[in-house]
């Protein structure tokens, strides 16, 4: 999961770009959305409201956040590119003491999707002081039963090193998530002619 800032709106709402690829092949992301992010209106009881959007033409935004700013599609080419609402998750700051920052989800008559057999899906997401994001995202059918996502739990995905792009919660205002701070002090290696006692 790779996401970074795309712009921003005249309403002070941010916008980000976020990509998901399998680890192997990072070039060819498998979902690509924006996320429009920003406080929560004051009516509600959260802190963040995190939309999320699709992308009108996703080839030209593959691997946005790994491209130099002036090859990337530029600020008024990513608000034209803003298609359909897909969802929105409101979030709140975790009480003290508890491993995340914001937690949140979905209202629980999700959002409409047609995806593999969905009639509608819901997301719970949590942001951890530590860097990580978990997200279980989950579709329904009519009778509500489950016909997507897991079932066991949300998919947990963990800080990457730094890398070219601005640290990907900084929009949020979050506490920017922990690079890997101790790099490995030894390296083994196992010469399987000698035996191991």
């Amino acid at each position: 999961m790779l996401t970074c800032p795309a712009t921003e709106m005249v309403d002070g709402s941010r916008v980000l770009y976020f990509e998901q690829a399998f680890w192997r092949s990072p070039e060819k992301p498998f979902r690509q959305r924006f996320y429009m992010v920003k406080p929560c209106p004051k009516d509600m009881k959260c802190d963040v409201e995190l939309s999320s959007y699709a992308i009108r033409d996703v080839e030209e935004y593959k691997n946005f956040c790994d491209r130099p700013k002036d090859q990337r599609p530029q600020p008024e080419e990513v608000i034209a590119d803003i298609a359909e609402h897909l969802t929105t998750i409101h979030l709140s700051r975790c009480e003290r003491g508890k491993r995340c920052l914001y937690k949140g989800s979905t209202p629980p008559e999700g959002f409409p999707n047609s995806w593999s057999g969905a009639t509608y899906c819901t997301s719970d997401l949590s942001i951890h002081k530590n860097g990580e994001v978990h997200i279980w995202d989950k579709g329904f059918d009519d009778d509500g039963n489950q016909v997507w996502g897991t079932k066991a739990g949300p998919y947990e995905f963990k800080p990457a090193p730094k890398s070219n792009y601005d640290d990907m919660f900084s929009p949020l205002n979050f506490s920017a998530p922990l690079t890997l701070e101790k790099k490995i002090e030894s390296s083994f290696a196992i010469d399987d002619q000698y035996p191991v006692y």
